[in-house]
C-alpha cells in the first residue's frame, strides 16, 4: 500500500510506513463479488484504494443497503470482526474494488504493539457509533427529504459517486421517489 495515501488519512510518515507494511496483502473485487458473505465471520480489515462497497441485508422483501464504503475508507463488518461471529450483513463490491487488508490476528499484535493503533482503533470504533446513532435518529425520526438533505450535507460524496439506487435504499425510499426529491429541489 503506498505510504503517502496513509498521510493524508492524519497517520505519520513512522505510522504509515508501519501501516502500509501491515496492509501489504492486496484483492481486486470484481463487481458483485463479495468481501464478506451473510453468516460468515468476518476476520480482516480492509483498506479500499479504488471502487466502492456496500453493506447490506437480505429482507424477505429485498435487499437493503446500509451503508456505502467509498475510496480512503477503511472497511470490515465491525459486529463480526470484534466478536468473531458470523456477520447478519454482507458487505459487496458494487465496482471493481481494490483493497489492501490485515487479518485479524496481525491487527490484535498490530494493536498491541502500536499505540497510536488502538488510539485509531478507539477513535474509529467511537466516530462509527456517533455515526450510527446519527443515522439511526434521521431514518426514524426525519421525512425522506430531511434524510436526504442530511445525507448530502453529511456524506456529499455519495451524491457523486453512489449509484442513485443505493442511495434510496439507504434512504428507505425508492429511485423514483428520489428522483422526485431532487426534482423538488431544484
Amino acid at each position: 500500500m503506498e505510504r503517502e495515501f496513509l498521510l493524508t488519512k492524519g497517520f505519520t510518515q513512522e505510522q504509515a510506513e508501519i501501516l502500509s507494511a501491515a496492509f501489504s496483502s492486496y484483492e481486486l473485487i470484481e463487481d458483485g463479488a463479495y468481501f464478506l458473505h451473510k453468516g460468515h465471520i468476518c476476520k480482516r480489515i480492509a483498506l479500499i484504494t479504488s471502487g466502492m462497497c456496500r453493506y447490506l441485508y437480505h429482507t424477505e422483501k429485498e435487499e437493503v443497503t446500509r451503508w456505502i464504503s467509498l475510496k480512503g475508507d477503511f472497511m470490515t463488518s465491525l459486529g463480526s470482526f470484534i466478536n468473531q461471529k458470523p456477520s447478519f450483513e454482507a458487505i459487496q463490491a458494487i465496482r471493481p474494488t481494490e483493497i489492501y487488508f490485515i487479518h485479524l490476528e496481525n491487527w490484535e499484535l498490530l494493536k498491541s504493539k502500536h499505540p497510536f493503533i488502538l488510539h485509531f482503533w478507539n477513535r474509529t470504533i467511537e466516530q462509527n457509533y456517533i455515526g450510527m446513532e446519527e443515522r439511526l435518529f434521521v431514518t426514524i425520526a426525519k421525512t425522506a427529504e430531511e434524510r436526504y438533505h442530511w445525507l448530502l450535507e453529511n456524506y456529499p460524496r455519495f451524491n457523486q459517486e453512489v449509484p442513485d439506487k443505493y442511495i434510496a435504499s439507504m434512504l428507505g425510499i425508492t429511485p423514483r421517489h428520489l428522483s422526485r426529491i431532487r426534482a423538488q429541489r431544484h
